[in-house]
């Protein structure tokens, strides 16, 4: 600029916009960041763990104190998890001391992914606009199911996260041509199949979303081989990808390389067994996730709707990416019999993204009238409210409640009345963690989370004569017990188990065994 144009009160004006800018959004997203880790960890022990928890809690017990993990094909999901959880028990121990594998140590793990998700949303500023990027990301900071399962120790959320940390690092390749984000994202690709086998859903999902989004936009960008450096670069970047890939493949399944030959096998394995379990268990119609997500996330669902309606209209490569996305993985999944509400947790992030679009298109339109744009902020701001309330309601209150979508199978919190009713008999009686306890009830997860402290314990899975000084059945049971009873054992209480299973505590009247 010639010395005589140039207006140093306007440049120092210029800046001081441009901070407090960028000021203002710092604390925004740091307020949406906070709000998504107050939720996930408040009272993080307060819901009882799962069925899945305890079962996923025992192979974190095995590899944490015996070093030893083996993957099952026929049961179980990737080794992710408890990889992960293993470093926060890990930590937990070396930082407090004592056990080290807590309740709160294992769902961390869901936290600190949980708050990964949002963080990456706010990443997307640059598709999604400033209101757009808040908007999103505040949704799935409040969102009841994205809560809701941040604080269980299952396989959904680090599947989540490691699929919109696979997006986020291959639109970061493509913005940068640079090698190193294309193999950052392969490592989140190859981390999406070590953690659930319906990785590959969301894969198909993404890549004909993103086909369809290219034609509908009417952008016909060639990326040709020259546009990523030429035949020679673009052979090497493909290679190193799948060296990428399959190294990091290599290392979960085999458990680091302990069980090389069986773990790949049963890598490949588990397709057959999940395809089996997909089309025969937990069955429910067409609709049932569209139906789900209109009971607890509707704000979502909706706007996300809207997004897309409107990215149609305007051409918005990203925002029909993101809403052909989410509608995919529905429509994808509604496809199979198998229904279960963490699934939709897939779809939900980015339709959270679409609904964005649809708030900075909001927001754009109303800019001009001041009316306008406070009737703007308040549907923005009552969408958001509505979901923080559902969010509250469901994680503080009726987290056990089965006439909510997400607690499906859960386990009543009256459950931990019993286990304090062991502690005490144990205490009474003092033998600690020496005291024989007989579990003859065939359902009982996650008691052996529970009691995994316990070094007498026994589950039989059926009635039969016991001397132990702890005995725990199920109601269906009882007449089957009472004829072997003969006045050795009286009856403590009965506890809910989850929805048609009720545990029953009975003590020995002798001494302690």
């Amino acid at each position: 600029m010639p010395a005589e144009l140039h207006n140093p009160v306007a440049d120092s004006s210029a800046e001081k916009s441009l901070r407090e800018k960028n000021r203002l959004r710092t604390i925004a997203d740091a307020m949406v960041l906070l709000a998504a880790a107050a939720l996930r960890l408040y009272a993080l022990s307060l819901k009882p763990l799962h069925h899945d928890e305890g079962v996923n809690g025992l192979f974190l017990l095995r590899l944490f104190r015996e070093g030893f993990y083996k993957y099952d094909a026929a049961n179980y999901h990737g080794p992710t998890l408890y990889y992960c959880a293993l470093v926060t028990s890990s930590v937990n121990n070396m930082v407090f001391g004592g056990e080290g594998t807590t309740t709160d140590s294992i769902r961390f793990v869901p936290v600190f992914f949980g708050i990964g998700i949002v963080a990456l949303v706010i990443g997307m500023r640059k598709r999604l606009g400033e209101v757009g990027t808040l908007v999103a990301a505040a949704l799935l900071a409040l969102s009841p199911g994205m809560v809701f399962f941040s604080r269980d120790f299952i396989h959904e959320i680090p599947l989540v996260f490691f699929t919109l940390w696979w997006v986020f690092g291959l639109l970061r390749f493509y913005d940068t041509r640079e090698a190193k984000e294309l193999y950052i994202s392969t490592i989140a690709l190859a981390l999406m199949f070590a953690t659930k086998e319906t990785a590959g859903f969301s894969v198909a999902a993404i890549l004909a979303s993103a086909v369809l989004a290219s034609l509908l936009s009417g952008r016909r960008e060639s990326l040709s081989v020259a546009t990523f450096g030429g035949w020679k670069r673009v052979i090497l970047l493909v290679l190193g990808s799948l060296a990428v890939f399959v190294a990091c493949i290599i290392v979960f399944y085999s458990s680091f390389f302990g069980n090389l030959r069986d773990g790949l096998h049963d890598a490949i394995a588990a397709y057959g067994f999940w395809f089996k379990t997909g089309t025969s268990q937990h069955k429910a119609p067409f609709f049932t996730y569209v139906r789900w997500m209109m009971k607890e996330e509707a704000v979502i669902l909706l706007s996300g709707l809207c997004g897309l309606v409107l990215a149609v209209r305007m051409r918005n490569r990203f925002a029909l990416f993101t809403g052909l996305w989410g509608f995919a993985i529905l429509f994808g999944y509604s496809i199979l019999p198998y229904k279960t509400p963490w699934i939709q947790m897939n779809a939900v992030v980015p339709l959270a993204m679409c609904a964005g679009f649809a708030a900075q298109e909001l927001w754009n339109t109303t800019s001009r009238v001041r009316a306008r744009r406070f009737a703007a902020i308040g549907v923005i701001a009552a969408g958001l409210l509505i979901t923080l309330f559902q969010s509250v309601r469901l994680n503080f209150y009726h987290y056990d409640d089965d006439r909510y979508v997400y607690p499906y199978a859960q386990t009543y919190r009256g459950f931990l009345d019993m286990i304090s009713a062991v502690e005490r008999i144990s205490e009474q009686k003092g033998t600690g963690n020496q005291t024989t306890i007989l579990v003859m009830s065939p359902d009982y997860w996650p008691l052996p989370w529970y009691l995994r402290n316990e070094k007498r314990i026994g589950y039989s899975g059926n009635v039969m004569k016991s001397d132990s000084a702890i005995v725990i059945v199920s109601t269906k049971q009882v007449a089957e017990f009472t004829p072997l009873l003969r006045n050795q054992y009286h009856e403590i209480g009965k506890y809910p188990l989850r929805p048609g299973v009720q545990l029953v505590l009975y003590e020995a009247n002798d001494t302690a065994k």
